[in-house]
């Protein structure tokens, strides 16, 4: 993940077709793709983008909606802080506070407004 505090820092491809969105965005971008059960677009050596398969859970994704779309992340110091924050200024949180292992801590969010976003805090 990218390492500015600043801005988006991240973005995920929520999609039914895992396989085709690596093919498609490799091409068209020319980044690499890594291996695996979670599959990242890379810039060099710098992960910006992870593609994502429906969830075991059910059909919708933690953004809401079952049809494919992008989620973008932006850095904060302190995620449960801001989840506080953010439910606190009418929005609503539909991923909870998560530990992404190797990188950080993570939540998705609604705004007010009903836009989907990510926040995003680095391992310090």
């Amino acid at each position: 993940m990218a390492k500015n505090l600043n801005g988006f820092v991240f973005h995920e491809l929520m999609t039914t077709d895992v396989e085709g969105a690596k093919d498609f965005y490799q091409k068209i971008t020319g980044l690499t793709v890594t291996p695996g059960p979670y599959p990242m677009l890379m810039d060099n050596n710098q992960p910006i983008a992870g593609l994502v398969a429906p969830r075991v859970d059910g059909s919708a994704w933690p953004s809401g909606g079952p049809a494919s779309h992008w989620i973008a992340y932006f850095s904060v110091n302190d995620v449960d802080a801001t989840v506080k924050m953010a439910k606190q200024l009418g929005g609503k949180v539909l991923l909870p506070p998560t530990d992404v292992p190797g990188f950080g801590r993570a939540a998705v969010l609604r705004d007010p407004q009903g836009a989907a976003f990510g926040i995003f805090a680095q391992l310090k």
